[in-house]
């Protein structure tokens, strides 16, 4: 009861009485902020820096100035600016805006070597580098990043920044913006916000932080307390928050909590009024005590980095003087004071102020420690000059493009799309109009890239665009382009600027747009930006959104439209005068494998593996050999290597080479089959053998199933060397149907050829056919699976790889014959070996089951055939059914990479594939490892690395 009582005298005597500023910052007991992990010689390094520097010298660590990195000449205006306010003002750090990478790495490491304690360099990278500097990597705008609807991508967005800023000499990120979108109109927050759903802003805003914090970079939210429901531009008008203040807390306020609890190091303040939280009409939250230091640091216990928003903003300076400003920003409890419009004046104003005790010195102090503790944090005590010579290396990483280009790929989201229109085959259209609507003014617009894609793509088609500067003849022209097309593609770029003042489209366009819809034609509207510009427009028929037009948005949109990736994106806002709401988009899921992107040399680096098959050849491992990687439903990698043979002048393999693939016929044919007739109801694994082939029930042979035979538990032998004693087909399955047992059917796992082709009886004893005869019909002929066969005619032998010399048969050289003697005996049809094909058209069957038995709109085989057939069925082994997958120990012939959800097989010529379903990954390896000799192994040691290489290749690190 006492110590209730003492608490509310606490509460009442804060709100009666006013609190020095000072005494509200939240703090551990020796002063530093928890924000901030140090040890003691950490802190004493802090302490060591604080005690040596004079009070103005306090003062100008708090201020932090703008930099552009176009111009490092040291005769040149902005470079003579810098250096003197980091040389004779000694400022604590600068936020750099446009430039290119090696400018602004050779004017940071200028700038950090005349500066005496180090600079934290920040720049505002929400969607990357790539933002800022003209040559880096752009990631979607975080709205895309919310409909891609993955945290793991949010996650390594957040890395891959916080790496490619560090690499640069840049330490802070003025991001994640956790502002939850909660008006359409807001004209400068719109597709910079993740959504309007607080738990959606508050799950993609901590993925992000938590790269950062990977990354080892400071991360700073913004606009605290929440900037998603103005209507005005805080650039150019201070913004109002006419929220209620429970509304802030319940909504606004909670994703800032859950970056604080998430450890996020600095928040940024919005220069908004909140009454709410007691701002007054001309008094923005940057400027407000209990927002700040009572609310923020207190309430909220957050006891990072905090940032003013930029104070030379239109909306600040026409109202404040740069010294008042300045005065209010620090007496708030802002630590960093950023970007001011005029520096030096900042920091007379500070200074001046903390001699007329307008500014408690202990403030300044508490703050300058705070900024010294972050630098400490950062490393910069020891290194902050970096490695000019390698930052583009870093910045430009293939790995980093891909995630740009699979986030982009993810977001396109298709609201709405009458008479199924998506995906566009051009060959449909004979005239295909593009008309292009931009809100830039101007006589001309330089081509986007969308249109430069558009144009290669479609024939016979015009292109135009619109912009703020068209006049009436160029709406007509535009109108009458239409009108002449039999389908228009209407692009709209309608991005969020600074001080542009709306995100709505110009009445002129808004018009156009009407008129085009009214024409009747078949219209396909990609947005560029605004998502909710379909509540001017609910009749377009088609609507797609990338919410963006940064270069990765724009391809992904063409892609999208012509069905070379899925589109899966939602909705991350609801659309107001629509029915459209959050968490809507119509899926499309194309099952065709693009082989487009074969050698992907822009997005993945393949400089291991290319040195790798190279070695394979230079090593003798195998003559020559084709690796395909197939990737989300593209082909990313597909490479042949060596000749067909160690002779100079034998033939190089190519990509369309032939091979004989041993045992993968046992999972390509034989497997197949048997799917096929399960699927049929005509096959039933758990009925024993003897019940479809009676002759095989003799010598205990009897309680044998088909689903033994497919997990090679049934007891047979694993391998007789029929041509040893035998002379033909006849000779060589008599012997089988005769057999004794090793062991009890189900109690061994036994590896067995005699097992395969026991069901390859049972198959064509069903179906009346050949098994080469069932599958070209059933499976290969659907598939274009072109060249795959059994026994390959001669005019296929050119393009077939030789396997061994001198075997039994006394021939030269196999080529176009089957390697295995007991394939041969069965006349080259055999369900354990005998198939040829190529790289290319496995690739095909292995998409078919990344797919779940779906290829090019064909239901192959049935989806849970799919999953159950290649998932693991006992703890006897790491088999399928017919499949091998991951054993207990991690380690298959594909590697210890591939994950569980993997399967795949090896032949014994030099042949595996590997298909992992929860990376959307296949490897097809072809070799003719047994050329000359089948004595040569190195394969078994060689494959393993190869896999673990490719995962590396394609998974985000």
């Amino acid at each position: 009861m006492i110590k209730n009582r003492i608490i509310l005298f606490w509460f009442a005597a804060v709100l009666l009485f006013p609190v020095d500023p000072a005494k509200l910052l939240l703090q551990p007991d020796d002063g530093f902020p928890p924000a901030f992990k140090l040890s003691d010689s950490d802190k004493a390094w802090v302490e060591e820096k604080l005690s040596h520097m004079s009070m103005r010298d306090k003062c100008a660590q708090m201020i932090f100035p703008f930099a552009l990195s176009k111009d490092t000449s040291n005769e040149s205006e902005d470079y003579q600016r810098l250096a003197k306010l980091v040389k004779d003002y000694k400022v604590g750090g600068v936020i750099f805006y446009q430039g290119e990478i090696h400018k602004q790495a050779a004017l940071t490491n200028k700038l950090q070597a005349m500066s005496e304690i180090p600079l934290m360099i920040c720049s505002d990278y929400e969607r990357g580098l790539g933002m800022r500097l003209s040559d880096a990597v752009q990631f979607p705008y975080n709205m895309a990043v919310a409909a891609a609807n993955s945290p793991d991508l949010t996650y390594l967005v957040g890395k891959y920044i916080a790496e490619d800023a560090r690499s640069l000499g840049v330490h802070v990120n003025f991001a994640p913006l956790l502002d939850v979108n909660r008006d359409y109109r807001n004209p400068i927050i719109n597709i910079r916000a993740y959504s309007e759903s607080l738990g959606i802003v508050s799950l993609h805003g901590s993925a992000f932080i938590n790269g950062m914090n990977e990354g080892e970079m400071i991360s700073v939210a913004k606009h605290f307390p929440g900037h998603g429901s103005t209507i005005l531009d805080s650039h150019s008008e201070l913004s109002m928050v006419h929220l209620p203040k429970h509304e802030l807390k319940n909504i606004d306020l909670v994703p800032f909590r859950r970056a604080i609890k998430n450890g996020v190091k600095g928040i940024m303040i919005g220069h908004l009024i909140v009454p709410s939280l007691g701002s007054s009409d001309k008094s923005p939250a940057t400027f407000l005590n209990n927002i700040v230091s009572g609310l923020l640091k207190r309430q909220m216990q957050f006891s990072g980095l905090v940032f003013t928003d930029a104070l030379n903003m239109h909306s600040i300076v026409k109202s404040y003087s740069n010294e008042e400003a300045a005065i209010q920003a620090v007496r708030a409890g802002n630590n960093v004071i950023l970007f001011p419009a005029d520096e030096i004046a900042a920091i007379d104003g500070i200074y001046k102020a903390v001699l007329n005790k307008k500014i408690p010195s202990r403030l300044i102090d508490e703050s300058v420690r705070k900024i010294l503790v972050a630098k400490k944090w950062l490393g910069l005590d020891e290194t902050k000059v970096i490695d000019e010579n390698s930052v583009e290396d870093v910045i430009n990483n293939a790995t980093h493009r891909r995630l740009a280009e699979e986030i982009a790929a993810k977001s396109i989201t298709l609201v709405k799309d009458n008479n199924n229109l998506i995906p566009i085959d051009p060959n449909k259209y004979y005239k295909t109009a593009l008309i292009t609507i931009n809100q830039t003014r101007g006589r001309s617009i330089e081509k986007s890239l969308f249109e430069s894609l558009v144009n290669d793509e479609f024939g016979y088609m015009q292109d135009y665009r619109i912009n703020l500067s068209s006049s009436k003849s160029n709406y007509d022209k535009a109108l009458k382009i239409a009108e002449q097309s039999n389908l228009i593609l209407l692009s709209t770029f309608l991005s969020v600027k600074a001080y542009q003042g709306t995100v709505q489209l110009d009445a002129d366009h808004v018009k156009l747009i009407k008129d085009l819809i009214a024409l009747h034609k078949p219209i396909v509207m990609a947005n560029f930006g605004n998502p909710y510009l379909l509540s001017d427009f609910p009749d377009v028929p088609v609507y797609l959104c990338s919410y963006g037009d940064v270069d990765a948005s724009q391809r992904a949109m063409i892609n999208a439209l012509l069905g070379r990736t899925d589109i899966t994106g939602r909705l991350p806002i609801s659309i107001p005068n629509t029915n459209y709401k959050l968490g809507d988009g119509i899926e499309k899921k194309y099952s065709i494998l693009h082989f487009d992107k074969a050698n992907g040399e822009s997005n993945y680096n393949f400089k291991t593996i290319d040195s790798l098959m190279q070695a394979g050849v230079d090593d003798s491992v195998f003559p020559g050999g084709v690796l395909l990687v197939g990737y989300s439903g593209e082909v990313i990698y597909n490479k042949a290597f060596g000749q067909f043979e160690y002779d100079k002048h034998s033939r190089n393999v190519n990509t369309n080479s032939i091979f004989d693939l041993a045992s993968l016929t046992k999972v390509i044919v034989t497997t197949s089959a048997a799917m096929f007739l399960c699927d049929e109801g005509k096959l039933d694994l758990d009925k024993t053998v003897v019940s479809y082939l009676p002759e095989f029930g003799i010598n205990g042979k009897q309680q044998i199933t088909i689903r033994n035979l497919l997990l090679h538990n049934s007891g047979l032998p694993a391998f007789i060397s029929f041509h040893t004693f035998a002379s033909d087909a006849v000779t060589v399955i008599d012997s089988i149907m005769n057999l004794n047992l090793n062991s009890t059917p189900g109690s061994k796992y036994v590896y067995s050829d005699l097992g395969m082709i026991t069901l390859q009886q049972v198959i064509e004893k069903i179906t009346g056919q050949g098994l080469d005869e069932f599958l070209n019909k059933k499976l290969f002929e659907l598939l274009g699976m072109t060249r795959t066969m059994f026994n390959p005619s001669p005019r296929y032998w050119y393009d077939c790889l030789p396997t061994e010399h001198d075997n039994y048969w006394r021939m030269k050289t196999l080529k176009g014959k089957v390697h295995d003697e007991t394939a041969y005996l069965l006349g080259g049809v055999a369900g354990h070996a005998g198939l040829f094909s190529t790289a290319h058209d496995l690739a095909i069957l292995a998409q078919t089951y990344l797919n779940n038995g779906l290829y090019d709109g064909k239901q192959i085989f049935k989806p849970e055939t799919i999953r159950t057939w290649t998932k693991k069925q006992t703890s006897q082994s790491s088999r399928a059914l017919g499949w091998d997958t991951k054993s207990e120990s991690g380690y298959t012939s594909a590697g210890q990479k591939f994950s569980n959800e993997s399967f795949g097989h090896t032949g014994f010529t030099g042949t595996s594939i590997w298909i992992d379903k929860k990376r959307n990954l296949f490897v097809v390896l072809l070799t003719n490892r047994v050329n000359p000799s089948r004595k040569n192994i190195k394969i078994i040691d060689f494959r393993p690395l190869l896999y673990n290489a490719v995962v590396d290749a394609i998974d985000f690190k």
